[in-house]
């Protein structure tokens, strides 16, 4: 019971299928059209795709929705807060590249149109686009009831919510590729789950306990715009900044310099981690390559920034440094873990 796959998620299955099935045909696409240049694309490991469009600026894009994180907010009828996890989970993507967050659209799609449903979602969006300085300024709402699961008389709506954002970037690329050893991990903190690991989460609760811990599970995902903002008008010098969501820490391995990282110093993790873990009897690997374990972002700078960083943002603390090793690695010395790839042991 206490691991991801057993809840239904197969990253394994999935990345092999990405990168065995889709990603050669996507690839094809990439071909320059008009003076278009792909700085980074699929499968390269960033957290938002860089098209170079000529001009002084080029645009960011990504794509995210809230996965099953909807179910909990179908079980006790609350969608405010998902309305804002869709927006945090593009502009956080976006942030991470070096780009400023200007617009996104949405994608819902419905069994059936609910409008007090839609109403929360609406409220939530704007509430997380407030947050973030974006406009929200398109979308589609598609009723698809023959594709969707029968839901029983008196049930919610079945809906799925996605988002696409954009952003400029004025600056180089940040892809991580300045980050040598030496260099520090300041990390800031999520407020919970965020939107990830939540298959694992209700498998491991089970309904009752999903109840008894709405308010935790149910925590909107933090925006952390306004953290980066700061840190490019103060001219901090950034070498890597990593939106810890699905796959958790092993996210700053997605990061391009061939160095490891020793988080020696998280800080211990909200509650809801461990009535999870304790729950559902999910080991501490489990735990580290699902969860974001109380961290949402990740922003690696030389030794000398950090004074600067802190101020500069209001908040966040050394959680590690960069290494040199034989392997790209995370080390979490208190949980006894090492990481590579997408496992942690």
């Amino acid at each position: 019971m206490g691991d991801y796959a057993s809840s239904g998620v197969d990253e394994e299955r999935e990345q092999a299928a990405f990168s065995g099935v889709m990603r050669p045909w996507l690839e094809k696409t990439r071909v320059a059209r008009g003076g278009v240049r792909v700085l980074a694309g699929i499968g390269s490991g960033h957290f938002a795709s860089v098209i170079d469009v000529g001009g002084a600026a080029a645009i960011a894009i990504t794509t995210d929705g809230v996965g099953t994180k909807i179910e909990i907010a179908r079980l006790v009828g609350r969608f405010e807060g998902i309305g804002v996890d869709v927006v945090a989970n593009n502009v956080n993507d976006l942030i991470c590249v070096g780009a400023d967050p200007v617009a996104m659209v949405d994608y819902i799609a419905w069994d059936a149109v609910d409008e007090e449903v839609l109403g929360e979602l609406a409220r939530g969006m704007f509430l997380g686009a407030d947050a973030a300085g974006v406009a929200v300024v398109g979308g589609e709402i598609a009723q698809v009831a023959s594709m969707l699961a029968s839901r029983r008389a008196g049930e919610p709506v079945v809906f799925d919510l996605v988002g696409t954002a954009i952003g400029v970037q004025a600056g180089p690329l940040v892809d991580g590729s300045a980050v040598v050893a030496g260099d520090v991990v300041v990390g800031l903190r999520s407020s919970g789950l965020h939107s990830n690991g939540y298959s694992l989460a209700r498998r491991a609760l089970g309904e009752e306990g999903v109840r008894a811990h709405a308010d935790a599970l149910l925590e909107p995902t933090r925006i952390y715009v306004g953290a980066a903002r700061a840190l490019w008008a103060a001219g901090v010098a950034v070498h890597g900044m990593v939106h810890i969501s699905g796959g958790g820490l092993l996210n700053l391995l997605r990061l391009a310099a061939p160095v490891g990282y020793v988080l020696d110093r998280l800080p211990v993790p909200p509650p809801v981690f461990d009535a999870v873990a304790a729950a559902g009897g999910v080991p501490a690997a489990e735990m580290y390559a699902t969860f974001n374990m109380g961290i949402g972002l990740c922003v690696v700078l030389p030794e000398s920034a950090v004074d600067a960083a802190v101020d500069a943002m209001g908040e966040g603390d050394v959680i590690g440094s960069v290494v040199i090793g034989p392997d790209r690695r995370v080390e979490i010395p208190a949980a006894g873990l090492v990481g590579r790839g997408d496992t942690f042991s």
